[in-house]
């Protein structure tokens, strides 16, 4: 029988530290990239052991790839098609952490293991479901257009911090993102 005084072990929570681990990942993947982010500065950001990412993700590329394989276009895609540039549009200005993925990509790309893995992500995530929702004529080709445009602007916005993307300009450009968004998106309407 065990003794009552006795401290119980501490429980694990498997999916909670999990997701500690991913949160942690994906701010220093998006503020420092693949390369300047160290397995144990992740660990210590989540509050756990450097090797429980080890345990979790088999390695720093797997991580990098978890944190990526969390982009998700579809919710976007089940919405009106002639509301589709600002609803797009608002997930960029109104989404805290919307920028995280194509800032982890952007500050990643010297790297060539999370290039790849940015590439193959970007296609399957985003290209290659939008595409099919665009369908024809050339949804492959509108996809990969909107794709420059949003990674365009959210570069100059965001990492780049042009003084014209500021203050009162943004309102204007936010509804030329809006326009030029839907643009593409109806250059397969009849």
């Amino acid at each position: 029988m065990s003794d009552p005084t006795e401290p119980k072990p501490r429980q694990r929570d498997a999916e909670r530290t999990r997701a500690a681990i991913l949160t942690a990942a994906r701010t220093l993947f998006s503020t420092r990239g693949f390369a300047n982010t160290g397995v144990r500065e992740v660990a210590e950001l989540a509050g756990v052991n450097s090797s429980l990412v080890g345990r979790y993700f088999g390695s720093k590329l797997g991580l990098f790839q978890a944190t990526l394989e969390q982009i998700d276009i579809t919710p976007l895609l089940q919405g009106d098609r002639r509301r589709f540039g600002v609803d797009m549009v608002a997930v960029f200005f109104d989404t805290p952490d919307a920028t995280g993925p194509l800032m982890t990509m952007i500050l990643s790309a010297t790297d060539p293991e999370s290039h790849a893995a940015s590439v193959e992500v970007l296609q399957t995530k985003v290209i290659a479901p939008l595409a099919r929702w665009l369908g024809p004529p050339d949804g492959e080709g509108r996809a990969t257009r909107l794709n420059i445009l949003w990674t365009g602007f959210l570069t100059s916005w965001k990492l780049l911090s042009l003084q014209p993307l500021a203050g009162a300009r943004l309102a204007a450009t936010r509804h030329w993102l809006e326009t030029a968004t839907q643009a593409i998106v109806d250059e397969g309407s009849a």
